[in-house]
């Protein structure tokens, strides 16, 4: 991983920062991958013009010239398509409406680049165009995420869609027994309890606390990728006030989640931590829009190096969903983006071991440790919702 990359990585956890501030609410789960929605966007800023290309930049926080961004961004991809014990895989895909003229630079740049498929379609066919984009979607996601575009999406003058997939399977590098498993309660933000199934484990992890919240470091069991062991880990933040988790957004920076994960230290700790399955979906356009990508979603929107047809596109819808699944062997999550163009118009505690008791609100994050790239980000508000 070289610096540039590293740029790119840093670039793209500050979006997922921003992304899960934007989308937060006080009593509702949230689960998104923002390397998903980061990876969708980047193709789209593949074809991006003068200031539509800028608001790209500056949301996605693109610091080199387009050429290389493409070029570091395939670099940087490739270490992510893992088999093995832990699975981790992108793919990206383009759906053209048929005979709708895309510039061939433009396919080009995707798919050497982004490594997309790229098809024609008759978004005419509402049925056919749903169920082929659905399928490819489902295939690409362990069939977790079955759809991702409904038909009467194609009432509109769709002439181009983005997709970007990414799944997740690890399993525990020290896993949970399920005989330990229990059932207890989880303390909602309003105090109202319910009843859910905890699992339980006093292991060494990763661990550090302050006065405002506990964290933890789980790893899955690594694959070795040149000669060197590379894994993936979950890093749960646990607010230590049952409403703890309102606040949290306000002081989790990059610079500070970076402290966080270096103050770590190995030792044991006494886990209690739900098992827990979440299924969002969230319409990103007005995220997108606050967070100032503003003309791509206009008249003014310049997508000149996807097409050279009079009336131009713009975006009309960013789609996401997700799924997670967290139980005593691993992890399985699972993530797609759609970008929709139409045409214009350290506190450290003495020996017994920490207690963290995972019984109210807290946020979790999925990341490449080597990388620190994170690739899920979620926030458990009612493990049984």
């Amino acid at each position: 991983m070289n610096k540039e990359e590293k740029i790119i990585i840093a670039g793209s956890n500050t979006f997922a920062l921003d992304v899960y501030s934007q989308l937060k609410k006080k009593d509702e789960n949230l689960f998104i991958s923002p390397f998903s929605i980061f990876s969708a966007l980047a193709m789209t800023y593949a074809g991006a013009r003068e200031n539509t290309s800028r608001e790209f930049e500056e949301l996605l926080n693109i610091d080199f010239p387009k050429p290389r961004f493409n070029r570091l961004f395939k670099q940087m991809a490739r270490i992510f398509q893992r088999e093995g014990e832990s699975e981790l895989n992108l793919a990206n895909s383009i759906w053209i409406h048929m005979n709708f003229s895309i510039i061939q630079t433009f396919i080009e740049i995707i798919r050497e680049n982004y490594g997309g498929d790229i098809s024609e379609i008759d978004f005419n066919n509402n049925e056919l165009a749903s169920r082929t984009i659905n399928a490819w979607v489902k295939d690409h996601t362990r069939g977790k995420i079955n759809q991702i575009v409904s038909p009467d999406l194609f009432n509109q003058p769709v002439r181009l869609i983005l997709v970007n997939a990414i799944y997740f399977k690890g399993l525990w590098e020290k896993p949970f027994k399920e005989k330990f498993t229990k059932d207890d309660k989880f303390t909602l933000i309003s105090g109202e309890k319910v009843s859910i199934s905890m699992m339980h484990q006093t292991n060494k992890f990763g661990y550090s606390e302050n006065e405002l919240f506990q964290i933890l470091e789980m790893t899955y069991k690594g694959n070795m990728v040149f000669g060197t062991r590379e894994s993936i880990s979950m890093l749960i933040i646990l607010p230590k006030a049952i409403d703890g988790i309102l606040g949290l957004d306000q002081i989790l920076s990059i610079e500070n989640l970076n402290k966080y994960i270096w103050n770590l230290t190995t030792k044991k700790v006494e886990v209690h931590l739900p098992r827990f399955k979440l299924e969002t979906k969230y319409d990103l356009k007005q995220t997108l829009i606050d967070l100032g990508l503003k003309e791509a979603f206009n008249q003014n929107a310049d997508f000149s190096g996807i097409t050279d047809t009079p009336e131009g596109i713009l975006i009309h819808e960013v789609i996401h969903k997700s799924f997670v699944d967290v139980n005593e062997e691993g992890t399985e999550a699972a993530a797609a983006t759609a970008v929709i163009h139409v045409l214009g118009a350290a506190m450290v505690r003495p020996e017994p071991p920490p207690i963290f008791r995972v019984d109210h609100p807290f946020l979790f994050l999925i990341r490449d440790v080597q990388s620190d790239l994170i690739l899920f980000i979620g926030s458990v508000m009612n493990p049984k919702a």
